[in-house]
């Protein structure tokens, strides 16, 4: 690479990374504030919430890399023209490849990251948020324990703590009991702790009492006691996980599959269908950095309609990009469409690339049906005339 492709490069890498920051940070904001009921209504951590939230990013980055690519390729292209220097390097006769390879090599590097997150890390961090998610469900502590609040569980069961400590300590405890028809139980006790082991999960208690009224004799008995293990086993559920669909499975597996997977067996075309999704999705990072070099790499005045340029050839990305998503679903249902897959996004690079070394210009003000038939004229080879030289 020359001097003027490392300086474009420069430019171009630092325009993703700003681009890819800002985006990739607003989209996960968004998308972490739906897992705020883990702290308002399950009674989670800020760790646990952080980690949750965390374990989407690499799917949102996933999405956001491809944009960044264009948005820093587009405004690199669109600052050398304000700033007159991509003038200078028309007008010195460079090669259309002198923008074309740091554009290539931008496009390179963020389609590796791409392929990576896609072909491991995504699914990995799927199945862990499944597997945190499930188990904050299947925790009672978490689901029905509530500071201050009389929480049901179910209907003949009341469960009610005054505070928790940082340690997991509870005080205050207050449980009424009415599951036995013949009895009403209630448990007061000043400190009390959650215990899991492998006979279940016990709230043992400490320093309380346990009021018994037989609602047949209409008696009441009082037992005090130092400490009572409650057995809460069977309130917080068998915490399996359920089958994981072809997204959450790693690339290895969609490689060959179990034959007894509920989720195999009843989607198969959808295993084979994400797996070509995930090899051929990274293609089109590689794709959004080269159409802005091919629209915009030459130097034009504002006045030649520069920001309709740049609006289409994002419209144009946006156009590609959906119509990939819509193929990768419908080769769930129809496996016949997963060679296209691969087709669309590599169609458009060698399109791309053909428009770029052969110079094509475009210009806003032109039709869109001449522009077509002049990027096909210059595309196909030239036949001689009759009587000409060849």
């Amino acid at each position: 690479m020359t001097l003027i492709g490392r300086y474009i490069f420069k430019r171009m890498l630092a325009a993703f990374l700003l681009s890819l920051g800002g985006l990739s940070g607003t989209v996960w904001l968004s998308q972490a504030l739906r897992e705020l009921n883990l702290i308002t209504t399950q009674g989670q951590s800020f760790v646990t919430f952080v980690q949750v939230s965390g374990l989407i990013f690499p799917g949102l980055l996933l999405i956001v890399c491809p944009v960044a690519v264009l948005v820093g390729v587009i405004y690199t292209l669109n600052q050398l023209n304000a700033d007159s220097e991509l003038v200078i390097v028309n007008a010195s006769g460079a090669s259309p490849v002198t923008l074309l390879k740091p554009a290539l090599a931008l496009g390179i590097l963020a389609t590796i990251v791409v392929a990576v997150m896609s072909l491991y890390l995504v699914p990995r961090s799927l199945q862990a948020a499944r597997e945190m998610i499930t188990n904050i469900n299947t925790d009672f502590v978490s689901t029905f324990i509530q500071e201050g609040a009389f929480v049901p569980i179910g209907d003949d069961l009341v469960f009610h703590i005054r505070d928790r400590k940082p340690d997991g300590t509870l005080e205050g405890i207050f449980i009424q009991d009415e599951r036995d028809k013949t009895q009403s139980t209630v448990y007061v006790a000043g400190q009390g702790i959650i215990l899991k082991n492998p006979l279940g999960t016990f709230l043992v208690m400490r320093n309380g009492t346990i009021q018994q009224r037989s609602i047949e004799k209409d008696s009441m008995s009082i037992i005090q006691f130092e400490s009572y293990a409650f057995d809460m086993s069977t309130f917080g559920g068998a915490g399996s996980l359920p089958a994981y669909n072809a997204s959450e499975r790693s690339t290895s597996y969609l490689l060959n599959p179990d034959a007894n997977d509920p989720e195999f067996q009843k989607r198969p075309g959808s295993f084979t269908a994400e797996l070509n999704d995930r090899i051929s999705s990274p293609l089109y990072t590689l794709l959004f950095a080269m159409l802005p070099v091919m629209a915009l790499g030459q130097a034009q005045t504002t006045r030649q309609g520069r920001g309709v340029l740049i609006l289409s050839t994002v419209l144009v990305a946006v156009g590609v990009r959906v119509a990939g998503l819509i193929l990768a679903g419908l080769a769930a249902t129809d496996t016949y469409l997963i060679p296209l897959l691969y087709i669309l996004p590599l169609g458009c690079i060698a399109l791309a690339l053909a428009a770029t070394l052969k110079g094509f210009r475009f210009a806003a003000s032109e039709g869109a049906g001449t522009l077509a038939l002049e990027l096909i004229q210059r595309l196909l080879p030239r036949r001689p005339q009759a009587g000409g030289r060849a």
